[in-house]
């Protein structure tokens, strides 16, 4: 699922500028995961893997558990990446005061205490 998760770029006439898709508009992330499903659902893989794509443009309350992960671990790469110096932080700061509506608390109190034992200090290239 995780590396599927923007899959759905693959339908747009117009791509999303290097791929983020965090700050587009809710309808317009729904649209896009919806797509990235149908493309899942043709590969023939199992079809957890495309309901989990299709599910990161819903209110994380309603995701299951591994679309939040996806979704919060998409958000901070992210953010981290356009942020320049210090963006690793910033971008977890950023996700943390989200946490009454976008994203998963626990999950990303969990991404925050995996990111303090790696010493991450930005998203890995690629």
């Amino acid at each position: 699922s995780a590396l599927m998760h923007d899959i759905g770029q693959l339908s747009l006439v117009d791509p999303v500028p290097a791929g983020a898709t965090a700050d587009l508009p809710v309808t317009e992330q729904r649209r896009i995961a919806l797509l990235g499903g149908a493309v899942v659902r043709q590969t023939g893989v199992d079809a957890a893997v495309a309901v989990v794509v299709e599910r990161q443009a819903d209110p994380c309350r309603e995701q299951p558990v591994a679309a939040r992960i996806v979704r919060v671990v998409n958000a901070y790469e992210e953010k981290a990446r356009d942020a320049g110096p210090g963006g690793a932080l910033t971008a977890l700061e950023e996700l943390r005061l989200a946490t009454a509506g976008d994203y998963a608390p626990e999950v990303v109190e969990a991404l925050a205490r995996v990111l303090s034992r790696s010493s991450h200090t930005g998203p890995a290239a690629g």
